[in-house]
């Protein structure tokens, strides 16, 4: 299940949703053999767009505008089919993805920030810009857009009057969503059918906007974006400020081992100096952070910037685990963890060293259903 105030779509809304403008792949490495694909080779990376652009580590796709003002990032369509897009030039394997943003409105536009792989492993932050007291929240594994009923829904206020801070804490056991320091959602490895459709490959940074409601989309996408798209009513713009990543796995580069997805298959080719290339199943991942702390109430107005606070005073999320195979935390966490509720919390980058643990269920993935 989700945390308390988040919902999953209703089946025949969550059925309509589209093809995303800022998701595809040259070469999608679950189907033939592809290039090696730069890695971030530091364990975090950080940029503030308000002090200016950092063209060495992202590039710009697709049309439209994008400006950087003493404001941030302004990703901008201007005119029917400009779907401009950020993206990090390179990739990483598990870790976290924070990023301060505000969403486009506008009937019909979709504000994004996405990460995605190569074989089209994703997960998703989504504002619909006719909706702005809402956010969604999405995955999808290998591409697999044959069933949409991961979607979750999180109501917050101003997201297009002020900027709020979206986390994405990813590891082989779970995924985190969490807005400005408050998770809204947990995804365990298991409840993505079976870890077949769970996103597990090195991926990279998207931030986007684009028209679903563009009168040439199919009406499915168009009444899933909120209804046609009025271009006499451009610009559009969405806003980042800062974004934030922390790399699980630093490399110098990522190669798949094989055409499973499997993250146990993949190849890092370490910074230099430091070891030789090897699978990602042997490497001592990166202990970096805990889970955030429990939940709360989600904010419904912009909410400070959640500090960084020293991990060894973070209190561990408790968790607990409902029939879909979701996780729900648990609203009240006591201070000393070791009287807390016997159920464990989802491990947070608490692997074994070297990395020989594999996760229940891990084999190969499905293939591209697109």
């Amino acid at each position: 299940m989700l945390f308390a105030g988040s919902i999953i779509l209703p089946g025949l809304l969550a059925s309509l949703a589209p093809v995303r403008a800022q998701t595809f792949t040259d070469c999608n490495p679950t189907q033939r053999q592809c290039p090696t694909k730069a890695g971030l080779p530091s364990t975090s990376y950080s940029v503030d767009f308000t002090k200016g652009p950092d063209p060495g580590n992202w590039e710009h796709t697709g049309t439209g505008s994008i400006n950087f003002t003493e404001s941030g990032a302004e990703i901008t369509i201007l005119k029917q089919g400009d779907n401009p897009t950020l993206q990090t030039s390179w990739y990483f394997l598990f870790g976290r993805a924070e990023v301060r943003v505000r969403a486009a409105n506008g009937r019909g536009i979709i504000t994004a920030v996405v990460l995605e792989s190569d074989d089209l492993d994703e997960i998703d932050w989504e504002w619909l810009g006719g909706t702005p007291n809402e956010v969604q929240t999405n995955y999808f594994g290998k591409g697999n857009t044959s069933v949409y009923d991961r979607s979750g829904v999180t109501p917050i206020q101003d997201t297009q009057t002020m900027t709020h801070i979206y986390t994405m804490d990813w590891s082989p056991e779970a995924i985190q969503w969490s807005l400005d320091g408050v998770v809204v959602r947990t995804l365990a490895y298991d409840a993505a059918n079976g870890g077949q459709n769970y996103p597990q490959t090195p991926m990279r940074l998207k931030l986007g906007i684009w028209a679903g409601g563009d009168p040439g989309n199919p009406n499915g996408t168009i009444q899933w974006a909120g209804g046609p798209t009025d271009f006499m009513q451009a610009p559009f713009t969405m806003l980042v400020e800062r974004v934030s990543i922390t790399n699980d796995a630093p490399a110098i580069s990522y190669t798949y081992g094989d055409f499973s997805g499997s993250w146990e298959s993949i190849i890092v080719e370490s910074p230099p100096g430091s070891r030789a290339p090897q699978r990602v199943v042997d490497l001592p991942l990166v202990n970096t952070t805990l889970a955030p702390e429990a939940t709360a109430p989600a904010p419904e107005s912009g909410t400070p910037a959640q500090e960084d606070v020293d991990d060894e005073l973070r209190a561990e999320s408790l968790v607990e685990e409902g029939d879909d195979g979701e996780v729900s935390q648990e609203e009240d966490v006591k201070e000393d963890v070791e009287e807390a509720d016997a159920t464990p919390a989802i491990p947070r980058r608490s692997y074994t060293t070297p990395m020989v643990k594999r996760v229940r269920g891990m084999g190969s993935a499905g293939r591209l259903k697109r």
